[in-house]
C-alpha cells in the first residue's frame, strides 16, 4: 500500500504564531486567501499527512475536505464548492481516470493528480486527460503545495471552447467506459474483448484527428523528437541499462501536429526506458519508407512491464493512449515481444496509409 513520503511535518501548538505574516507595501498585514481543497483518495494515513499539509500552507486559509469513494467525491462536490481537487491515480485498485471524467463533469475545478510513481506514464496520462498538474509523494510538501495553489488559483482563465479544450474533455470521457482496463468476465470471448479494445482505440484517435484544427497542423523535421526522447530514457535508467539510438544524419519532413506527434514519441519510446532503468538495453532505429515514418524499438533484457499493480495499469494505459495517438496522426502502432514495437506514420497528412 503507497505511503506519503516526504519531509515530517511537526505539530504546530500556537497555529497563530507560527503561521506567515504577508504583508502589503504599507506594511499592513494582508488577509490570505480563503480555499477549499478536496481530498480523493482511500489511504487513511496519506489523507492524514496531505490534511496536515494543507492546513500549514502559508498562503491560504484552507478548509480540508476527504472523500474516500467516488460517491462521496461527487457528493462533496454538489454539497459545497471546491476550488481545487488533489485525487489520487490508484483507488481501489484501479485507476481514476473516469472519476476525474465526472468531476470535471460536474465542476469547473482545477484537479491535480497525485501519484506514487515517478514515470513517463503518469504524466502523459494526466496531460492527456486533462488534469491540471502532477505531484508525486514523494514530492509532497508544505512548499510545492503552497506553490502550485498559487499558480492555479492565482488567475484561473475562463473555460475555453475551442477544438483542444473539447477534445480534452471527450478524451477523459472515454475512460470512463472502461472498456481496455476492465476484469476479464467468465465466458467473455477474447475476440469480444478485442474489439471493444479497437473501438475504444478508434474513439480516441477521432477525437484526437478532430483535434487537428486547433492544433496547429505544420511541416517539421520529424528526427529532433526522437533524440530528445531517447535523452530522456537514458536520464531515467541513469546507467543501469541503454537506450541505443543512431540518429539519421539528414532531416526527415513530416507534416502533422507538433503536440500530438511530441506526446506519440514520448509514449512509444517510454517502454524502451522501462527496459533501459530495469538494466536491459533498447534498440530504437528510424526510417522512411513508402512515404511513411517507420520507427522500431526492440527491448534486449529487462521488465518492460513493472509488476506493481499501479504501474501495470499505467503502463496498458499508456499503450491505450498512444495507439489512439498514432491512429490520430494518420498511422498505426503495433506491439510484439519477437519482432518489436513498431510505429508508421505518413510523412503527409495527405498520403494514405
Amino acid at each position: 500500500m503507497a505511503r506519503l513520503s516526504g519531509p515530517f511535518i511537526p505539530a504546530i501548538e500556537d497555529t497563530a504564531a507560527r503561521r506567515l505574516r504577508v504583508v502589503g507595501a504599507a506594511d499592513a498585514a494582508m488577509a490570505r486567501p480563503t480555499i477549499t481543497v478536496l481530498h480523493v483518495g482511500d489511504t487513511p494515513e496519506d489523507t492524514f499527512l496531505i490534511g496536515r499539509l494543507v492546513g500549514a500552507l502559508p498562503s491560504f486559509s484552507a478548509t480540508f475536505i476527504a472523500a474516500g469513494t467516488r460517491e462521496a467525491a461527487l457528493s462533496a462536490l454538489s454539497r459545497q464548492p471546491c476550488d481545487v481537487v488533489l485525487c489520487e491515480f490508484w483507488m481501489a485498485g484501479r485507476t481514476t481516470m473516469a472519476l476525474i471524467d465526472e468531476i470535471k463533469a460536474v465542476a469547473d475545478v482545477p484537479v491535480i493528480l497525485i501519484s506514487a510513481l515517478d514515470n513517463d506514464d503518469i504524466e502523459l496520462i494526466g496531460r492527456r486527460a486533462g488534469t491540471d498538474g502532477l505531484l508525486t509523494k514523494s514530492d509532497l510538501a508544505v512548499a510545492p503545495l503552497d506553490r502550485v495553489f498559487s499558480t492555479l488559483l492565482q488567475r484561473r482563465p475562463a473555460p475555453r471552447h475551442d477544438a483542444a479544450s473539447m477534445l480534452r474533455a471527450l478524451m477523459a470521457n472515454l475512460y470512463a467506459a472502461g472498456l481496455a482496463l476492465r476484469p476479464e468476465r467468465d465466458g467473455e470471448p477474447a475476440a469480444d474483448r478485442k474489439a471493444g479494445r479497437a473501438a475504444l482505440v478508434r474513439s480516441i484517435a477521432d477525437l484526437e484527428a478532430a483535434s487537428r484544427f486547433g492544433a496547429s497542423v505544420q511541416r517539421f523535421d520529424a528526427i529532433p523528437f526522437f533524440v530528445d526522447a531517447v535523452k530522456k530514457q537514458n536520464l531515467r535508467a541513469e546507467a543501469r541499462g541503454a537506450v541505443n539510438f543512431l540518429a539519421p544524419s539528414l532531416p526527415l519532413p513530416i507534416e502533422t501536429s507538433p503536440t500530438l506527434y511530441a506526446d506519440l514519441v514520448e509514449g512509444f519510446l517510454a517502454e524502451a526506458g522501462d527496459a533501459a532503468a530495469a538494466g536491459g538495453v533498447a534498440t530504437v532505429s528510424l526510417r522512411a519508407a513508402s512515404g511513411r515514418l517507420v520507427a522500431t524499438v526492440r527491448p534486449l533484457g529487462g521488465e518492460t512491464i513493472a509488476g506493481d499493480g499501479e504501474a501495470r495499469a499505467a503502463a496498458a494505459e499508456r499503450r491505450l493512449l498512444i495507439e489512439g495517438l498514432a491512429r490520430a496522426c494518420g498511422g498505426t502502432l503495433a506491439f510484439s515481444a519477437d519482432d518489436g514495437h513498431v510505429l508508421a506514420v505518413p510523412l503527409r497528412l495527405s498520403h494514405p496509409i
